[in-house]
């Protein structure tokens, strides 16, 4: 368990999503995931407007429509802190690990980020378009409590601790590019030289893989606010 490794966070519909089969882990701390395309998808990448938000004192849960269906955010305990300041009518970046309960799926946040420019949702809205066409808006409205938890949430509970260094690192490498983004993108070998860590190269892939980032033009980085 040293060396976890971070799974692809796709870009799709949330349509999607909530068609697809739902398939558990073999493995004991193998991430279940929904079979799309040719992909197992077990990490996403989505953008959309919250439209309900929910909390008690040990979960914090959210809706979330990127126009073609909702979908049922959710977090536990001390996690719940991290998106306190995300409400009803942000438009946002999800980022999150696909999970089941009650053949429902659901999504369990790692990042929830605002965004302010609107035309993202756009831009989200014409890549999913060349991917995979047009799709029919989902119906199914998520409706499971608050208070349930799968057997899934709490096996995992182990993977996320353990990814929690990998988080920390990768929003040090976010405030770097932010830092030296002085209005022509962060140079990337300079946030490379900079960030001190030997696994940066990759954490900057992840995260223009992930849609936090972007290549304003060749070798010089943003972050997408």
């Amino acid at each position: 368990m040293e060396n976890v490794k971070r799974n692809t966070a796709y870009k799709i519909w949330i349509a999607n999503l909530l068609k697809a089969n739902y398939f558990r882990g073999q493995e004991q701390f193998e991430a279940g995931y929904v079979e799309f395309g040719n992909n197992k998808i077990s990490r996403v990448n989505i953008i959309g407007t919250i439209i309900d938000k929910f909390s008690n004192e040990n979960s914090l849960s959210f809706n979330l429509d990127d126009g073609s269906g909702i979908l049922k955010l959710r977090t536990w305990s001390e996690n719940s802190n991290n998106f306190n300041d995300i409400n009803v009518g942000d438009l946002v970046l999800l980022i999150g690990k696909v999970k089941e309960f009650n053949n429902f799926i659901y999504v369990t946040p790692e990042i929830i980020k605002k965004l302010d420019n609107p035309l993202w949702l756009k831009v989200r809205k014409n890549e999913l378009i060349k991917l995979f066409g047009e799709v029919q808006r989902a119906d199914n409205i998520p409706s499971f409590s608050n208070t349930e938890v799968s057997d899934e949430d709490m096996t995992m509970n182990v993977i996320e601790e353990k990814m929690g260094n990998i988080d920390n690192s990768r929003e040090t490498i976010l405030s770097l590019i932010e830092k030296l983004d002085f209005g022509d993108g962060a140079d990337l070998e300079e946030v490379i030289s900079k960030s001190g860590f030997t696994e940066s190269r990759n954490l900057i892939n992840e995260l223009l893989m992930d849609g936090e980032i972007f290549e304003l033009h060749k070798g010089k980085l943003r972050v997408i606010d």
